[in-house]
């Protein structure tokens, strides 16, 4: 069993949905940051979720509406989330003027 985060992807009119193991969160997150005016290089590569099983925990969610220019984080665990990085990319998509925001549980791990 795995840790993973979903995506959640409004495009358009197209919706998305995705799970990335957790280990490549922050490598997700260069990648949000550095596709996230053209979403369907982001969604095409990582909408093929290879190695996440039914099993796979989900350990977060991450929302983007590209219309609204909306990106909300959502973690329920702290393991291995690491905040840093998570609040540098939030400042990354606030500077593309994006109402970016994340939210932490209060437990620790």
């Amino acid at each position: 069993m795995a840790n993973c985060v979903a995506y959640n992807i409004r495009h358009g009119l197209k919706s998305n949905t995705m799970c990335v193991p957790l280990e490549m969160l922050n490598t997700s997150l260069d990648d949000l940051c550095s596709s996230i005016e053209n979403i369907k290089v982001f969604i095409n590569k990582y909408g093929e979720s290879d190695g996440v099983n039914k099993d796979d925990a989900n350990v977060g969610i991450i929302i983007v509406n590209t219309g609204k220019k909306i990106v909300d984080m959502s973690f329920s665990q702290n393991l291995g989330i690491d905040k840093k990085k998570v609040n540098s990319s939030l400042e990354v998509l606030k500077n593309r003027q994006y109402k970016a925001k994340a939210q932490f549980p209060n437990t620790p791990f």
